[in-house]
């Protein structure tokens, strides 16, 4: 089983081992992942995401990575794959 942060981290491309970096990351995926979970998307059963889903997540996260101080948008890009992504 892959580990999700590191997928996202990779996606995005973080290539760094760095505790607050990761962190930070970590918070951002779990944050996404609770938004499409409200959304109606159903955690897969065998504990691995698929392409499709690590993608939309990895959008989200470079999103709330790239959002300007006192801004907290997502991009019309996650928004589309978000709606895909929990509708099944």
């Amino acid at each position: 089983m892959s580990n999700l942060v590191d997928e996202v981290k990779s996606c995005i491309g973080i290539i760094t081992e760095d505790v607050d970096v990761t962190r930070n990351i970590t918070i951002k995926t779990n944050a996404v992942k609770a938004y499409l979970l409200k959304g109606g998307y159903k955690l897969p059963t065998s504990g691995e995401y698929s392409e499709e889903v690590i993608a939309c997540i990895a959008v989200g996260v470079n999103d709330l990575l790239n959002n300007k101080a006192g801004e907290t948008k997502f991009s019309p890009a996650f928004k589309m794959l978000a709606m895909q992504v929990c509708r099944g």
